[in-house]
């Protein structure tokens, strides 16, 4: 009888601690789970959606209802830069005064000390550089203000379509997710170009001047290629810049990918917007599910339309769209 007393008994302590385990997996870094507008360490977002490293540990971001770029540490301390809820619009200038419209992408290139958004409701690329007294200032890198379109050439004359993603190209320049125009395109030496898209909405692979995409809304770098997260064709593409296009084969099925970011052993991480998840892709096509329960929720351990991923400083930053959470997940 003892015996079997204390086997239950154990087993009761066991379950617990699995239990204990699963439900403290996922940190809320920041975000109360309300949409607001709030600094400090008790902050309120409203739809985060993209992530970038950031200087001292912490991580940039884009609030696209907020229309502000703000920065987070993992002890949850909210700073914005720019923008706000009250600054919608177009203005360079002094951070201060600067405005954006629906921010979406961010990156950071930490030599030169800045910070790049691709800003989808402006259809602009703009920079936050730092003035000689350390104050921050908006400036348009890419694009006409306000005018939708497509255009290559000269940075101040190109059009974008609602960009949705901004990375740092390893070769130099940023890379750019131009969604409208179903293409991914490339800033370098005040010159902007094609990557990969023919303008026409399909799936496509072959020859970057030819290959389609039909709702390619981020982006990685990964081994010398950039990886496309396309959230119409539910697909992950691979661009070997000047050479082909092709679609990376699973052993399982994407529901609207809407995050993507490469770890340094080459694995892949998606924000599965559809189901709720962050998946885990290897170098083989096998797909693993390392976050979120399959359906949306506002629980700890549950995701509300994932929008990015971002792996850094041993943790998976998850960007937790429609709960208005920052979330982090400790990874080996």
């Amino acid at each position: 009888m003892k015996n079997i007393l204390f086997f239950f008994s154990f087993l009761v302590l066991f379950l617990y601690s699995c239990s204990e385990e699963k439900t403290d997996s996922l940190k809320i870094v920041a975000g109360t789970g309300k949409a607001g507008f709030k600094d400090g360490e008790q902050a309120k977002l409203n739809k985060p959606i993209r992530l970038a490293p950031y200087k001292n540990n912490s991580v940039v971001f884009a609030d696209i209802n907020n229309h502000a770029i703000r920065i987070v540490n993992l002890d949850g301390d909210v700073i914005t830069i720019a923008g706000g809820p009250e600054k919608q619009g177009y203005q360079d200038g002094p951070a201060e005064i600067a405005k954006f419209n629906s921010p979406h992408g961010v990156a950071y290139d930490d030599q030169k000390d800045i910070i790049y958004v691709a800003e989808a409701g402006s259809n602009l690329i703009r920079e936050i550089t730092k003035s000689e007294n350390g104050s921050f200032i908006v400036s348009t890198l890419a694009g006409v203000p306000d005018q939708m379109g497509f255009k290559d050439g000269p940075s101040d004359s190109a059009l974008f379509n609602s960009p949705h993603a901004i990375i740092l190209a390893t070769n130099g320049g940023l890379y750019v997710a131009d969604i409208g125009n179903a293409r991914i395109r490339l800033i370098k030496d005040g010159i902007v170009s094609t990557v990969a898209g023919n303008g026409n909405s399909g799936t496509q692979d072959g020859k970057p001047e030819e290959s389609s995409f039909i709702y390619a809304i981020d982006i990685t770098s990964c081994g010398g290629s950039v990886f496309v997260a396309d959230a119409g064709s539910n697909s992950i593409r691979k661009i070997i810049p000047n050479l082909i296009v092709t679609t990376i084969q699973l052993d399982d099925t994407l529901s609207t990918p809407h995050g993507i970011i490469c770890d340094e052993n080459n694995n892949l991480y998606i924000a599965d917007m559809g189901s709720h998840r962050i998946l885990k892709i290897d170098q083989n096509g096998n797909v693993t599910s390392i976050a979120g329960t399959g359906l949306k929720g506002s629980k700890i351990n549950e995701l509300n339309k994932p929008a990015a991923v971002l792996v850094h400083n041993d943790y998976l930053w998850i960007a937790d769209l429609d709960n208005h959470q920052i979330k982090a997940l400790r990874i080996d």
